[in-house]
């Protein structure tokens, strides 16, 4: 598959997760949540106040280039073809792929992110007969193997993976977290997907730093409340976006310390609190930096527009 293609899907797809689990703090877009990612996210109670989502956190599915590809191969062939590289990325593309078929068998639709238009749209009847042929031959063998390709990407660290864990569920189960609460196996994986969200925060991950930090701020069914912890890391998320935010990206300014998204949020918190969370999250934005200026280095990458793991357009398809 052009690798083109391959980042274009970790890249629109990973934003369906941002746009619907961001969203989701507000009650009345929680059949998005289920429609578009496949799962509902882990629950947190309500936000005080409305969470804006940047303008590339939106619940789209699948860019048109994926859909071109679609009257060409089944899924079967796409995903051997992303396997075999042998490339955790390529792996969370698989999965990627696989989750919006499976949304798109339940639906017989999707919604589409139009470059040309900026926006959200419809398919069209020739893109719902291609993603049709795609999808169609489906087996249950082969979407329940899309928690694999997952769990290797999340191994290795790509943007995005860790968050999408968390999304599916204990073993694909959202519901186990509610119904569960106390099986021995549902509380080893809230503390193993817990603690991968944390390690990917950590990692300059900015999907799991906004989404993440958000549930930080008022508990959820994964992590007890840290509102200062949940604070940093909802500033670094401007901070690393300040760095690599493409024009007209609106993210730097929502996310930057002192702008009225953050001062509502981080309202029941001291000064000294924010002063210590400050000091977090420059930390994590600079580790953030230097991992990314060694990758590019390494790889000679060039920035492109391209949608990806964090909030605004990523370097080929792979910031973090």
């Amino acid at each position: 598959m052009e690798k083109r293609l391959q980042q274009w899907l970790v890249g629109a797809l990973v934003v369906a997760g941002i746009g619907a689990a961001g969203l989701m703090w507000n009650s009345s877009t929680r059949e998005t949540v289920v429609d578009v990612a496949g799962a509902p996210p882990p629950h947190a109670p309500r936000a005080a106040v409305p969470v804006p989502v940047p303008a590339q956190a939106v619940s789209a599915a699948v860019p048109a280039l994926v859909l071109a590809a679609a009257a060409n191969q089944n899924l079967s062939a796409h995903v051997a073809d992303l396997l075999a590289s042998h490339d955790p990325h390529d792996a969370y593309a698989a999965y990627m792929l696989v989750s919006s078929c499976a949304s798109f068998n339940r639906r017989h639709d999707l919604e589409m992110h139009d470059n040309k238009l900026g926006a959200k749209r419809a398919l069209s009847a020739d893109e719902r007969r291609d993603m049709t042929r795609m999808c169609g031959a489906m087996t249950e063998r082969e979407r329940l193997a899309r928690l694999d390709y997952l769990a290797t990407a999340v191994k290795a660290g790509v943007p995005g993976a860790a968050w999408m864990h968390a999304v599916e569920g204990p073993f694909g189960d959202p519901s186990a977290l509610t119904t569960r609460p106390d099986d021995p196996l549902v509380r080893e994986w809230k503390a193993t997907a817990a603690s991968q969200l944390d390690t990917a925060a950590e990692a300059g991950d900015t999907t799991a730093l906004m989404l993440w930090g958000l549930q930080k701020l008022g508990g959820s069914d994964l992590t007890d409340r840290h509102p200062v912890q949940g604070y940093g890391y909802l500033v670094a998320v401007g901070l690393i976006e300040a760095e690599v935010a493409q024009p007209g990206d609106r993210s730097p300014q929502m996310f930057a310390e002192g702008s009225g998204l953050l001062t509502a949020l981080g309202g029941q918190l001291t000064q000294a609190q924010r002063a210590a969370a400050l000091i977090e999250a420059r930390r994590i934005a600079a580790a953030a930096k230097a991992r990314r200026e060694r990758s590019d280095n390494k790889s000679g990458v060039v920035s492109a527009a391209m949608p990806g793991g964090g909030l605004s357009a990523m370097s080929a398809g792979r910031r973090g």
